[in-house]
């Protein structure tokens, strides 16, 4: 019985994360600002922690990865719907690529062509969780608005570059050729700086739209 309760953390980790960004989006829009940031803060923090949690119980599942997914989505549209509804309509734009990309990813699982996490999903969503925040501050405090712009515009670029390489993906899946997927996005074998470098570059990289070949190339195929 102990040892049950004590796999099951992780997954009591996720499933609170989802129930704080749902209710950090009641409380924003009813205007208890400290209590819904306060609970935005719990998830996003929480976010690390159930892996972490996983990792170290060796608890991890499909289940548990299935309900991260889940938390990840109900995270971002806690946080995109209420600027919606107070109406920060530049939101519509984010909610429609990942809507976008969900579908694809939806219909590909529909019929067993299971894609793979891309790097560039992985960069698209460390460009979202900051923009769809801005979004929602924006609605509060306007002169985030400047800071909102640039990351906006970054992170459509990425989702219209996921959209394509996750095309591809699919495309390859059906013509039963191979998808070899590097994930990675920090090497433990570089410096943080080397880091920092590698992922300013990719991100050049991924945000010119008319690189898709350089992106299928590189992401999907060896």
């Amino acid at each position: 019985m102990k040892h049950n309760i004590i796999k099951s953390i992780p997954n009591i980790i996720t499933f609170s994360r989802i129930v704080s960004s749902l209710l950090a989006s009641v409380f924003f829009v009813g205007g208890n600002l400290p209590l819904a940031l306060g609970l935005y803060v719990y998830a996003a923090i929480s976010d690390a922690f159930d892996g972490l949690a996983a990792r170290k119980l060796n608890a991890s599942s499909e289940f548990g990865r299935i309900l991260d997914t889940i938390s990840d989505k109900l995270f971002v549209a806690s946080l995109l719907f209420p600027s919606i509804i107070l109406g920060n309509y530049l939101m519509l734009i984010p909610l429609f690529y990942e809507s976008k990309i969900s579908l694809i990813n939806f219909n590909a699982k529909r019929n067993n062509q299971n894609t793979k996490t891309m790097k560039i999903g992985k960069l698209k969503t460390i460009c979202l969780f900051p923009t769809v925040i801005l979004g929602l501050l924006s609605c509060k405090y306007p002169i985030c608005y400047f800071l909102l712009a640039p990351t906006l515009i970054m992170t459509t670029k990425l989702q219209v570059s996921s959209i394509e390489a996750y095309k591809f993906q699919v495309e390859s899946i059906k013509n039963n050729e191979e998808v070899v997927e590097d994930n990675v996005i920090y090497d433990k074998n570089e410096s943080l700086k080397e880091n920092l470098l590698r992922l300013r570059n990719e991100l050049i990289m991924y945000t010119d739209i008319n690189n898709k070949q350089n992106i299928k190339r590189k992401e999907l195929k060896k």
